[in-house]
């Protein structure tokens, strides 16, 4: 069966995302790819120039993708507030719910490796996704933060960009995990339960976000 331009590029794609979400970037050759799309070399050279190229083709989608839905049910969220600021646990729910339960949230096409793939690739950073990162993927986290800072406003900014900061953290590396809790866990969680991940980070992040007391008292301990 001959392929048209579409399917060849699909397959790559396909096949690429699935082999970077398992193994990085770096553990993956290009015929590594070609094998598992079923393709020959000249096929992926002739729709990406190289390796390099492709990862990024995927990411980039990815993270628009995830952007979009973001920002999508963000401002759908600011719409339906008026002057009053979103409920702190629907900005949350809009954080992480799209990476985590795709499917909820209008993205149909973006499954477990998509989720891993940029879980591998916002803990384990190369240099050239540098400007993937502040174009298609930066905004959206900021836009969030911005709408959680409402809720956090007698907190110094600097206290509060760490607690952001750590917040993402902890969504991406659940991100890159989440197939493999059972075994990190000792058999306590199950792999890719999204939805008990969701709910749990919901909790944690709630939490971290309002301990303004427990902070203090580290801040100032008792004599």
């Amino acid at each position: 069966m001959t392929l048209d331009a579409q399917e060849t590029s699909t397959r790559i794609q396909t096949a690429a995302e699935s082999l970077f979400a398992d193994s990085g970037y770096d553990g993956v050759s290009l015929r590594q790819i070609t094998a598992a799309a079923g393709v020959n070399l000249a096929a992926v050279n002739y729709h990406y120039s190289d390796k390099q190229s492709l990862y990024l083709e995927i990411l980039t989608s990815r993270m628009r993708e995830l952007s979009h839905a973001r920002l999508t049910h963000l401002a759908d969220a600011e719409r339906r507030a008026g002057e009053i600021a979103i409920p702190l646990v629907e900005i949350i729910d809009i954080l992480a719910g799209p990476l985590l339960q795709p499917g909820e949230f209008l993205m149909p096409s973006f499954g477990p490796s998509s989720r891993r793939l940029l879980g591998r690739a916002l803990t384990e950073p190369h240099g050239f996704v540098a400007p993937v990162l502040a174009k298609d993927f930066q905004p959206a986290v900021t836009r969030c933060g911005q709408a959680i800072r409402r809720h956090l406003l007698a907190v110094p900014p600097s206290d509060f960009i760490w607690r952001y900061s750590f917040l993402i953290g902890a969504l991406h590396h659940t991100a890159a995990t989440l197939h493999d809790m059972k075994s990190l866990t000792n058999g306590f969680c199950a792999n890719d339960d999204a939805e008990s991940a969701l709910r749990n980070f919901r909790q944690f992040a709630l939490a971290a976000l309002r301990t303004n007391d427990l902070v203090r008292s580290f801040s100032n301990p008792t004599p």
